[in-house]
């Protein structure tokens, strides 16, 4: 039980290291043409009927009005994010012979990559790459 609960932590914390590697090269830090210009601000939707319609039907844009600071207590930064991790990890070993079955079953079915990378918006409106399954070709 130790022994299991040793790799298990050993992988977690390495996986957690390679993630924290991996995090400044996926924001656009380099790229500042690829970074979003509404990053950091506080945005209003202003309805306009000569721009064109977005997803949900309506004619507008976003409008910058001031500084944004994203601000947290101690069960958003502390609690949530420990809870977050926890149920992630239990997650993740549970479903991870799943994962392997449906990653080979991928390979063999089609010749292209598993996990392709997708330009996303996240915290506070800052662009990141996120790397998702590739979608089929029945699907594209």
């Amino acid at each position: 039980m130790t022994t299991v609960l040793i790799i298990f932590m050993s992988s977690f914390v390495l996986l957690g290291f390679f993630a924290l590697v991996k995090k400044p090269g996926s924001i656009y830090k380099n790229a500042p043409d690829q970074q979003n210009p509404l990053e950091g601000k506080k945005v209003v939707f202003v309805e306009d009927p000569s721009e064109p319609m977005n997803a949900d039907g309506v004619c507008g844009y976003l409008e910058a009005v001031g500084d944004c600071k994203p601000k947290g207590g101690f069960y958003n930064i502390v609690i949530k994010r420990l809870f977050d991790l926890i149920l992630s990890f239990c997650g993740l070993v549970l479903l991870s012979p799943l994962f392997l079955f449906l990653s080979l079953w991928i390979v063999i079915d089609d010749p292209g990559p598993v996990l392709f990378t997708q330009k996303r918006i996240g915290e506070n409106k800052q662009y990141f790459l996120e790397y998702n399954r590739v979608p089929c070709r029945l699907c594209a």
